[in-house]
């Protein structure tokens, strides 16, 4: 396949690859052998993922996840060009991931090669944090390493036998994907800030209520829901990485208010956030 592939990070048992596929006419790509264990977030595009009786249909908001030692395909769908995260585990590390997860049915059945999940607010808000931190540098070792084993634990959680979701149907792709992806990386870039259902919509160049049921369509939950769980992911990362004040935790992730972020937190993790930081094992700052 024609694609541009730069290791954007490399750590003791994984590295992180940005992949953007450069095919501008070809159909299906030729077989491809993996030898590695893969969590794939979508970033931008459609293509169908092809591996041994399933055909795994890709966009954003969507998670690959690949066993090593398989064939695949692609097939492009969607005219934009495809780009993903790719978190590629080394080959000991598979055998320890085995160890813990080896009782789920995805790694028991040797015909089950890959399979595809829609991931949450949250799972995608680790992705863009973790990316964030690998580009700025902003990030420890440490604190790097733990966003991506939270990433494989989320992930791996939510595995189930793949079914396309029928809701999504390949002229709502064609015509509305670029907004959802537009949507997502405007919110990511901006959820800190008092953004409006308008401004997100404006920025998508669709009306706001258009909008409201596309994104709904996608992602099952409302904008403001799905911009609320970014804020609270973010705010449970500062809890458990740092010791800054409630009200410094609460204002940087984009809440008017502590009170109303201590409601919200308390709703989303079952305790106060003075709580949760109790509970939680901070790492000591640098």
């Amino acid at each position: 396949m024609d694609a541009d592939i730069h290791t954007l990070y490399e750590s003791d048992f994984y590295r992180i690859m940005d992949f953007r596929c450069r095919c501008t006419d070809c159909r299906t790509s030729k077989p491809e052998y993996n030898a590695t264990f893969c969590i794939s977030f979508v970033r931008k595009g459609n293509f169908l993922f092809n591996v041994f009786r399933r055909s795994l249909d890709s966009y954003t908001g969507c998670v690959l996840v690949t066993k090593p030692n398989y064939e695949r395909t692609v097939t492009h769908t969607h005219d934009v060009p495809d780009e993903c995260t790719i978190f590629e585990f080394k080959k000991d590390f598979f055998g320890s991931l085995l160890e813990h997860y080896g009782g789920i049915p995805f790694f028991q059945d040797n015909d089950w090669h890959s399979t595809l999940i829609k991931t949450s607010a949250e799972t995608e808000f680790l992705h863009f944090h973790i990316v964030k931190l690998v580009l700025t540098r902003s990030g420890s070792k440490l604190q790097i390493d733990n966003a991506v084993i939270e990433v494989i634990e989320k992930v791996l959680s939510n595995i189930t036998d793949y079914k396309p979701d029928l809701k999504i149907n390949p002229r709502l792709k064609k015509n509305h994907l670029i907004t959802l992806e537009r949507a997502k990386e405007y919110m990511a870039d901006h959820f800190t800030e008092d953004i409006s259902l308008l401004q997100i919509a404006t920025h998508c160049y669709v009306s706001p209520f258009h909008f409201s049921r596309l994104f709904k369509t996608f992602t099952s939950a409302s904008p403001h829901q799905y911009l609320l769980t970014l804020r609270l992911k973010n705010a449970e990362l500062l809890l458990r990485n740092t010791t800054q004040p409630m009200a410094d935790v609460a204002f940087t992730s984009g809440f008017n208010s502590v009170e109303h972020f201590t409601a919200a937190f308390k709703q989303k993790y079952n305790c106060p956030p003075a709580t949760y930081r109790q509970q939680v094992e901070a790492p000591t700052l640098k």
